[in-house]
């Protein structure tokens, strides 16, 4: 085993509020280790709707969840300009809805005393005529709609964006690798044992552990001897390949429970489903049921969803505090930072619940937690202090396209998740090639994410920088993509064939829910263009 080596505090959990606490922790000059089991942001974060929104259904029954989500979501889009975009619902209102379209704007009102928290506009009501001409798609007998305005964001790159940062104050931060074992000394845990993508094993001391594992957080308290208890809720997106509308789009399901359709830049999604789930967090499925459900929900606002081709499925589970009997829409999306000396494993704090839109302010409480045991006097700056690429303002995609010799989309593409650093992104990487035309991402970009931003496999690339995203989900793309990677990283051709059917293969579990006719046809003659991936043929 390699020897310890010795860490202000150690974070469990590389999703967004363990990334978060890494980076305020590191801001406040302590020193830092940052571990995730797999890659960053691959869990519930990535599984979320990509957004930083207030939530205006929790003002029903959480009020102060609402307000708190949206002046963290203002210091979110403060710091992280260049991640996020205004995303616009249009919320339809047919006969015999719960809220009629008075109650709905009434709540729309409410929600608009919040709005100016994150930067976004109030809301606007709008005649059965008006929502019709703005978005044909829905309805025919709607009695009106009322408008909303949400920040939409790539969370995959906002984790990364936070690991990026408390790299470059010091922090140290692994991914693909595995913590085994919390070590404790007379009750008191002070480090961890850890298996990283190598196999090799190792000792961390720590003075403080911070368990930021969202779902697994209950499963790694206990090797403590510590409790945290949740209530997880499995929830399922439906991905297309491509903007159904302009608009996002609000639904109702059977249940009664909502749901949106989001329109992100070049995709959209839909979703979501919230049951509470007692199965294997490291092996979450979509089934064919849950896929109708939100189709069904859907169609009855906008009729034409079922002629729309869904590319593929993901799925999550959200880490919601326990609650007896509540409905799992209902429940709280609140968190708690949880001192665990009260359970006998001094020097354990947890995070757990909450939601993607205050995590910053989850990582500050967690910081602020730390630094009290530590005695270690200091404030957050992480609601002011750009994230990495926001420092400075970027140039006009068209010209940074005309400089670099790549097309608009890619220029704004690399700059939706690099910023101001986007240019240098590409110039590290020595090309402008594009690797795949369908989600414009250049090798270069691939080049700099697998020297500079831990891409170990080409799952891990498909966060960094979008391969395979697109239309061809990969059937033009991720065997180009293994020959860049596998250059990079030394890898044999056999190698590089065993990664590109490893990714094959793992996109086939989110791919096989949703596929119709059309969708087999097109999976043949993907299957076709890869010939080999799956069957083990050379």
């Amino acid at each position: 085993m390699t020897a310890a080596s010795l860490y202000d505090a150690v974070v469990i959990g590389g999703g967004i509020t363990g990334a978060g606490v890494a980076r305020d922790l590191s801001l406040r000059g302590l020193s830092v280790l940052l571990l995730e089991k797999g890659d960053y942001g691959a869990g519930t974060t990535g599984a979320s709707s990509w957004m930083i929104h207030g939530g205006p259904r929790y003002l029903e029954f959480d009020w102060d969840t609402t307000r708190l989500s949206c002046q963290d979501a203002g210091h979110i889009v403060t710091i992280a300009r260049n991640l996020v975009y205004r995303v616009v619902f249009i919320i339809p209102v047919l006969p015999h809805d719960k809220n009629n379209i008075e109650r709905m704007e009434t709540a729309m009102e409410v929600y608009d005393r919040f709005q100016p928290l994150k930067k976004s506009h109030p809301h606007r009501r709008l005649t059965p005529a008006e929502a019709l001409h703005v978005e044909p798609g829905l309805a025919p007998d709607l009695v009106g709609a009322v408008t909303m305005e949400e920040w939409g964001v790539d969370p995959h790159r906002l984790v990364f964006a936070n690991v990026q940062d408390a790299v470059a104050h010091g922090a140290r931060a692994l991914n693909h690798t595995r913590v085994s074992e919390l070590v404790r000394d007379a009750g008191k845990v002070i480090g961890v044992r850890y298996r990283g993508a190598d196999g090799a094993e190792t000792e961390a001391r720590a003075r403080v552990v911070v368990n930021a594992s969202g779902p697994w957080s209950p499963e790694v308290a206990a090797m403590a001897g510590a409790h945290v208890e949740l209530r997880p809720a499995k929830g399922i997106h439906l991905v297309y390949p491509h903007r159904i509308s302009n608009f996002s789009i609000t639904a109702e399901s059977i249940d009664g429970r909502d749901l949106l359709m989001v329109a992100h830049g070049g995709f959209t999604l839909l979703g979501t489903t919230d049951d509470d789930f007692y199965g294997d967090l490291d092996s979450v499925d979509v089934l064919a049921d849950e896929v109708d459900y939100l189709l069904q929900g859907f169609e009855r606002v906008f009729p034409a969803i079922r002629d729309y081709r869904p590319v593929r499925a993901t799925t999550g589970v959200r880490p919601t505090l326990f609650k007896w009997r509540r409905y799992e829409d209902e429940l709280s999306r609140r968190y708690r930072v949880i001192d665990h000396a009260s359970d006998g494993a001094d020097g354990l704090i947890s995070i757990a619940g909450g939601k993607l839109s205050m995590y910053r302010l989850m990582a500050e409480e967690t910081a602020d937690a730390v630094c009290r045991k530590l005695g270690h006097p200091s404030r957050s700056e992480t609601a002011n202090r750009a994230l990495p690429g926001n420092e400075s303002d970027v140039v006009p995609p068209g010209e940074l396209a005309a400089r670099c010799g790549i097309p608009a989309l890619a220029a704004m593409k690399l700059q939706s998740r690099h910023g101001s650093d986007a240019e240098k992104v590409l110039d590290e990487g020595g090309t402008s090639r594009l690797l795949c035309r369908c989600e414009p991402v250049t090798e270069g970009e691939l080049i700099y994410a697998t020297r500079h931003e831990q891409v170990r496999s080409l799952a891990d690339a498909f966060r960094r920088v979008g391969i395979a995203a697109g239309p061809c989900a990969g059937a033009a793309c991720i065997l180009r993509a293994a020959e860049v990677v596998g250059r990079e990283l030394g890898w044999s051709a056999a190698q590089r064939f065993e990664a590109a059917r490893d990714f094959v293969r793992g996109a086939w579990l989110g791919r096989a829910p949703v596929l119709g006719h059309a969708g087999w046809a097109q999976e043949e003659l993907a299957q076709g263009s890869m010939r080999g991936l799956l069957d083990g043929s050379r």
